[in-house]
């Protein structure tokens, strides 16, 4: 039996245990996947010690960007965003992918036929998540992307401040992160609006924006299949991922 992992802290909320495992038995693959508390104080052993007893890993806050530092090597979707939330373990050797902002993409034209291609867009945030979902859109075409963060460096480097409606507003914030009303007054008429956050009791984007309104559920599970197909190199059982992820 392979295994399989998502680590982060922390990691007893996540839904991925259910979905894979659910991918797993839907397409006969003899493997087991589990959610790990790992500490980002505990990365370094942990990869040290554990990584060679898994066939693949997720990986979710706050370790993406530092597990780089622990594989051999990183396709150009990890590349681009500096931070990984999936690894491949073959025969010792780790690669680092990215497919939040593939998944991200795949989510939009899943749940509203929505294509990025001439959008405007504003994220909130600016950590690894937002960073994968802007290279996605960039190079989905994009009209403008614009970026609040409360860490306004790494917000430029996404996008200027918002000084407009968008059509989309992501929400990359955790669930608890307040937004200036002034922000939140430039962005209220946008008609899409996904927070990538998911079954959280609070959103930084307030009750009221968007038309078109959802939480992360529709990434988690978009992510999680390119994930599965990039490990087994197969298509992934998106209905079998969906109905795990709608009964848990």
């Amino acid at each position: 039996m392979r295994r399989f992992a998502l680590i982060g802290d922390p990691v007893a909320h996540s839904l991925s245990p259910a979905m894979q495992n659910a991918a797993f038995a839907a397409a006969g693959i003899d493997a087991r996947y589990d959610a790990i508390d790992v500490p980002l104080r505990d990365l370094a052993p942990w990869m040290t010690d554990k990584r060679s007893e898994y066939a693949g890993l997720n990986v979710t806050t706050p370790l993406k960007e530092a597990v780089v530092t622990f594989v051999d090597g990183m396709t150009a979707e990890a590349l681009a965003v500096g931070a990984a939330n999936t690894l491949r373990i073959e025969k010792g050797r780790v690669t680092a992918h990215n497919t939040d902002g593939a998944g991200f993409v795949a989510a939009l034209q899943d749940m509203w036929k929505l294509s990025p291609r001439g959008r405007s867009v504003c994220i909130f945030g600016s950590g690894p998540a937002a960073r994968a979902v802007a290279v996605a859109l960039r190079r989905g075409g994009v009209a403008t992307l614009a970026c609040w963060s409360r860490n306004p460096l790494t917000a430029s480097e996404i996008g200027p401040a918002p000084d407009s409606t968008p059509d989309l507003l992501i929400n990359a914030l955790p669930a608890q992160a307040v937004v200036p009303d002034d922000v939140i007054a430039v962005v209220r008429g946008a008609r899409h609006v996904v927070d990538l956050n998911y079954r959280a009791e609070r959103s930084p984007i307030p009750p009221g924006i968007g038309a078109h309104r959802t939480d992360g559920l529709p990434l988690l599970l978009h992510q999680g299949a390119l994930a599965f197909e990039w490990w087994f190199g197969q298509p992934a059982p998106l209905d079998a991922m969906r109905d795990a992820l709608a009964n848990s």
